[in-house]
């Protein structure tokens, strides 16, 4: 083109006006140009992908080295109201005491039951104030009576001492006092547990006597007959039992059954 010639001519007079050689046509320095802006070209992409990948691997250090992710935490749980261990007591109705256990001697497994046992201290007739016959529960039946020998026996008629008085002496402990019927005084006589060698255990007639172990008895309310309470009878282990041969005798149960109870009918105040 015209413009390169000119541009061809005037190098070659600034060449010969310089003394310094021959000079490159124009065409030659542009290719020359043009492959120094390429080379320049493709450097500054690369120094770009260069600085592109430093920028990235800082983020991702920047990332790394930030705080590190955390699991999420659930609400907190409701804080437990503290209870009081120890339970309140229980209540009992107006007019009635809580129930204790029977303090009646036991002897195995064939003791009266505690399920139909309750306490005989909540009974008028075991108050003292109320004078009693003792009647065995069984059909056929005769009531309790200390005769004038002072055995203690099942009578039809009326005699002997057939009233007694249960004057307590401690948990569902008594004195068995007679009373004499007609009077307002009790007597001086008291049911007393008798050994007679090898004989059986009996109830015999004895002066009083609150500190002698062999008058106290214990009393134990267990279970009912036709809705009237029944009760059994014993001193220090040894049960009031029927039997057959023998009458009215003591003797511990071991493994054998409670066979025999009694009822208490009231037959109005105790004398004074």
């Amino acid at each position: 083109m015209t413009s390169d010639r000119n541009l061809d001519d005037a190098l070659r007079a600034v060449a010969r006006h310089g003394g310094r050689g021959m000079i490159h046509a124009a065409t030659e320095i542009r290719r020359r140009g043009d492959t120094r802006r390429r080379r320049r070209h493709v450097a500054a992409v690369a120094a770009g992908a260069v600085l592109v990948g430093a920028l990235g691997a800082g983020a991702v250090v920047i990332r790394l080295a930030g705080a590190p992710h955390t699991i999420p935490v659930g609400p907190a749980e409701p804080t437990p109201i503290p209870t009081d261990p120890t339970p309140a007591p229980a209540t009992t109705p107006s007019g009635s005491g809580p129930s204790s256990p029977s303090a009646g001697p036991t002897s195995g497994a064939s003791s009266p039951t505690s399920g139909t046992s309750s306490p005989p201290g909540s009974d008028t007739v075991l108050s003292g104030q109320r004078q009693v016959t003792i009647v065995r529960v069984s059909d056929q039946a005769a009531g309790l009576s200390l005769l004038d020998d002072g055995r203690l026996a099942e009578v039809d008629g009326d005699e002997g001492r057939q009233l007694f008085v249960f004057a307590p002496q401690g948990p569902d402990t008594y004195l068995i006092r007679t009373a004499e019927p007609g009077t307002d005084d009790l007597t001086d006589t008291c049911w007393e547990v008798r050994s007679s060698g090898s004989q059986p255990l009996r109830v015999v007639a004895a002066p009083c006597a609150p500190e002698e172990p062999r008058q106290q008895f214990s009393i134990v309310r267990d279970g009912q007959r036709n809705g009237a309470p029944t009760y059994a009878i014993s001193n220090h282990s040894a049960y009031l039992q029927n039997s057959a041969t023998r009458g009215l005798i003591l003797e511990e149960l071991g493994d054998a059954p409670l066979t025999t109870r009694f009822r208490f009918v009231d037959n109005g105040a105790a004398p004074g």
